[in-house]
Parts: C-alpha cells; sequence; structure tokens
C-alpha cells in the first residue's frame, strides 16, 4: 500500500511539474524600440527606433537586450574571424543615451 501512495504521489507530482512548465513557456517575446538614439562605449550609434529582443532580466539590476545584424556571405572578408567557448558567446556592449 505504501508503495502505491509513493507511486501515485511521485506521478502527480511529475504532472504537475510538467504542466507548471508548459504554462510558464511564453509564445512571445519582447521587443524593446529605442525612443532615443544610444551610443556604445567604442562609439557605435543605435539609430531611434531600433529594435532589440529581450534576452534576459540580470538580477544585477540590468537587462540584456539582443540586435542581430545581418550581412552579406560575400562580405564577410570584411571581418576577422575567430573561435570561442560556446559557454561564452555573448559580446556584451553597454549604451548610453547619445548627446
Amino acid at each position: 500500500m505504501k508503495l502505491i501512495f509513493t507511486f501515485i504521489a511521485g506521478l502527480l507530482a511529475g504532472i504537475f511539474s510538467v504542466v507548471a512548465f508548459l504554462f510558464q513557456e511564453s509564445d512571445s517575446t519582447e521587443i524593446w524600440k529605442s525612443q532615443v538614439e544610444l551610443t556604445t562605449e567604442s562609439g557605435m550609434v543605435i539609430p531611434v527606433g531600433t529594435e532589440l529582443v529581450l534576452s534576459e532580466y540580470m538580477p544585477e539590476g540590468y537587462v540584456a537586450l539582443s540586435l542581430d545584424v545581418n550581412v552579406e556571405g560575400s562580405e564577410l572578408n570584411l571581418f576577422d574571424k575567430s573561435e570561442v567557448d560556446k559557454s561564452n558567446l555573448r559580446s556584451p556592449l553597454w549604451v548610453r543615451e547619445s548627446n
């Protein structure tokens, strides 16, 4: 009897976990559109109206937003290629309002 109770409790806990996970998943993504011109520390300008995709709310109080840059394959020779460990795929840039 105890074995059956333990099995049923485990099964219910598993079902609850799966249902909670599915409800937590979202079919939408937050898009943030810049209202002012932004400049990175290196001088790169992000124009007004640029849409950035939410990557993650960080516990330190900042927000990680993503910007995809598309380049024609024939123009890749304008870049230097390097390889990094997959655990370090971000190249964070800090931005501030342009003056």
